[in-house]
């Protein structure tokens, strides 16, 4: 019975695991069509606003010149109709509206409907590809020369029904695609089955014309009542997509109703895509069309990036597509040093301050209305920000873990040497990227400043890795390192004198480019700010730090050392503010705080320093913290608050910040 029962049990395990794939292959599925179908909606409107500009002659000429249907469709003889009747702005108006309506449509139908908006369009190109046929027919009859046709044999009957057959099939597929289930509606499908019976029943062939404009004029009058039967359906669905829309803004509001509008249309991932179809074309054109080599790989994506970013609408498919590639290499970064990626705000490591920044700096710049050369510079420049800030914001998540790791042994290996990874990756990329960057971008004041910041994110990051290997020996040390915490102090110091030399360089190169190659307004005011920001600052945070540390040092000297005798009967306890052991050195520590000094006094007083130590840590942590946080700082020695009777027993002196 076990048995069954754990046969039982695993079957249903297993079903259970096989819906869940399956309602996730659906849903891909459902996402991928709906993106697929609603895609070409979003390049329609991308290249009615690259063309809003142009008028009808222009287009037209275009037309005569791209059209690959000129042949069938007769594009000149349309053309000249148009010119002839002086409706070249009303052709203009209805071709632009007809345009932003379809858009409209492809956008915002849901996906059944869609569908049936594609199967309409493929029945529009059926009956056309019927059409065709049925000319094609007229003209070999015509040719044929055949004044009285005898359909005595099989070979002759051939020709007629292949005609007949593949007329029939069209009909089946339109009559599939637009779901009729009436009878007389499938036989206004096969209107030009008309001349083919026509000829089949001796009709001359100077009449078998008369035969296929029947034909065409059946086709179009049964489009014309099937539209005037569906127009009545689609206009009361128009009203109640508005009084939903109406609906949703009204209870949520207008921004939170836009918010639900954007999700539920998905319109950050069809520009996304939009986007990325362009861009591949380009990169095709650039690539194989022009004759581009390999290696001027680099030149041909900015220039591919520029040709596809030409509207606002393409600029804002950028900066999300932007976006989610930053989120993503974010999400992976997580994911490889082992830390969550669930994202705290929306701004925090989710991509989107990356994309507000490449829009602002598009914005301010102008990138929109520049040539393509210019263009393709300011991207580059805009991107290399992008990039340095997508580096400082992975190493702003790798410095938490891998400081954690660095006091957690039993952490496994794996994990260890995942966040070293890429920690020296992140030491690596900014410098690499600065010399690659150098080969497409002058060297200006900009391109110092953004270089200047991705060297920091490299430096960072290499001190980062030496206070991790600091933090490792330490943890497995046998016996405590008391060198480890001026180590890691000294390598921070080293790291901001290294932030201010890179600054005053800056800075220096600034003023040289100014002199010798010229100033603007912008020029001083940026390098107003960094000498404000990246110099002054800096240098104050220096001063202080090392004032702190001094003053903590001096501070921390002034305490008395604890005896041996107090540590050999503290041997068993631990210090009350670094919870470390008090083996080789301690310092005695002034309680600042009477309420917190309560308990049981001992009798002998050479123990009460030891029991204070135990009943009042947090008075004694409380106390000496201060001292290597604000130099000012008097511990309450001279206050009357302060109780010189009770003491509780400090860190070494290693242990002062």
């Amino acid at each position: 019975m076990d048995y069954v029962e754990n046969f039982r049990h695993n079957m249903r395990n297993q079903q259970a695991h096989l819906n869940h794939n399956l309602v996730a292959m659906k849903s891909i599925g459902y996402e991928v069509v709906q993106t697929v179908l609603r895609l070409p909606g979003l390049i329609l409107l991308e290249l009615w606003w690259r063309n809003r500009e142009m008028t009808f002659e222009e287009i037209s000429q275009e037309m005569l010149t791209k059209a690959p249907f000129n042949s069938y469709l007769d594009i000149t003889t349309i053309l000249a109709f148009v010119h002839r009747r002086d409706m070249d702005q009303s052709a203009g108006y209805i071709l632009s509206y007809s345009v932003l309506l379809l858009s409209a449509l492809l956008l915002t139908l849901p996906l059944g409907r869609l569908l049936r908006v594609y199967c309409h369009f493929l029945v529009l190109a059926t009956l056309g590809i019927a059409h065709y046929m049925s000319t094609i027919y007229v003209q070999l009859e015509q040719d044929s020369q055949e004044l009285e046709l005898k359909l005595d044999d099989f070979v002759k009957l051939e020709r007629h029904g292949f005609h007949f057959l593949a007329q029939l099939l069209l009909a089946v597929m339109n009559s599939f695609l637009l779901g009729l289930e009436s009878d007389m509606a499938r036989i206004f499908l096969t209107p030009f089955t008309i001349p083919i019976i026509a000829r089949m029943c001796a009709c001359p062939l100077e009449k078998l014309i008369v035969a296929h404009n029947a034909a065409c004029s059946i086709a179009m009058f049964s489009v014309c009542i099937y539209m005037l039967n569906r127009t009545p359906r689609m206009a009361q669905y128009f009203k109640n997509a508005f009084l939903q829309l109406r609906a949703v803004f009204f209870i949520h509001g207008l921004a939170m109703g836009c918010v639900i509008v954007w999700r539920r249309l998905r319109v950050a991932e069809l520009l996304t895509w939009t986007w990325l179809t362009i861009f591949h074309v380009r990169v095709y054109v650039e690539m194989y069309e022009k004759g581009r080599e390999w290696r001027e790989t680099g030149r041909v994506l900015l220039t591919s990036i520029a040709e596809a970013t030409n509207t606002p609408l393409s600029l804002l498919a950028l900066a999300l597509t932007v976006s989610f590639l930053c989120k993503w290499i974010v999400d992976g970064v997580q994911l490889v040093v082992g830390g969550t990626r669930d994202h705290g705000h929306v701004l925090a490591n989710s991509g989107y301050t990356e994309a507000l920044t490449l829009v602002l700096l598009c914005v301010q710049t102008g990138v929109l209305g520049m040539k393509t050369e210019q263009k393709a510079f300011l991207l580059g420049l805009v991107f290399f920000v992008v990039m340095s800030a997508l580096l400082q914001s992975l190493f702003e998540l790798v410095e938490p873990e891998l400081l954690t790791l660095a006091a957690s042994p039993s952490v496994a290996r794996g994990r260890h040497v995942r966040c070293i990874f890429v920690t020296i990756l992140l030491f690596f990329a900014p410098i690499v990227m600065s010399t690659a960057v150098t080969a497409f971008l002058p060297l200006d004041l900009w391109f110092v400043i953004i270089a200047s910041n991705c060297i920091l994110t490299a430096v960072h990051s290499a001190c980062t890795l030496f206070i991790y290997l600091i933090g490792v020996v330490e943890a497995r040390a046998s016996e405590p390192w008391e060198r480890s915490d001026d180590l890691v102090y000294n390598c921070r110091l080293a790291t901001k004198i290294t932030e201010l030399t890179i600054a005053i360089l800056v800075f220096l190169y600034g003023l040289y480019t100014t002199f010798t190659v010229g100033w603007t307004y912008a020029s001083l005011g940026v390098l107003l700010v960094h000498a404000v920001i990246n110099i002054y600052t800096r240098i104050g945070g220096l001063v202080s730090s090392t004032r702190s540390r001094n003053a903590a040092r001096l501070n921390l000297s002034l305490l008395p050392m604890a005896t041996p005798e107090q540590l050999e009967k503290a041997k068993d306890d631990m210090c009350a503010i670094c919870f470390g052991e008090m083996v080789t050195e301690a310092r005695v520590c002034p309680l600042c705080y009477k309420e917190m000094s309560t308990g049981p006094k001992p009798k002998d007083p050479a123990e009460e320093p030891l029991l204070d130590a135990v009943f009042n840590p947090i008075g004694a942590a409380r106390d000496l913290w201060p001292l290597g946080q604000n130099p000012g700082y008097e511990s309450g020695f001279d206050s009357d608050e302060t109780d010189g009777s009770e003491f509780t027993l400090g860190s070494s002196d290693a242990d002062e910040l």
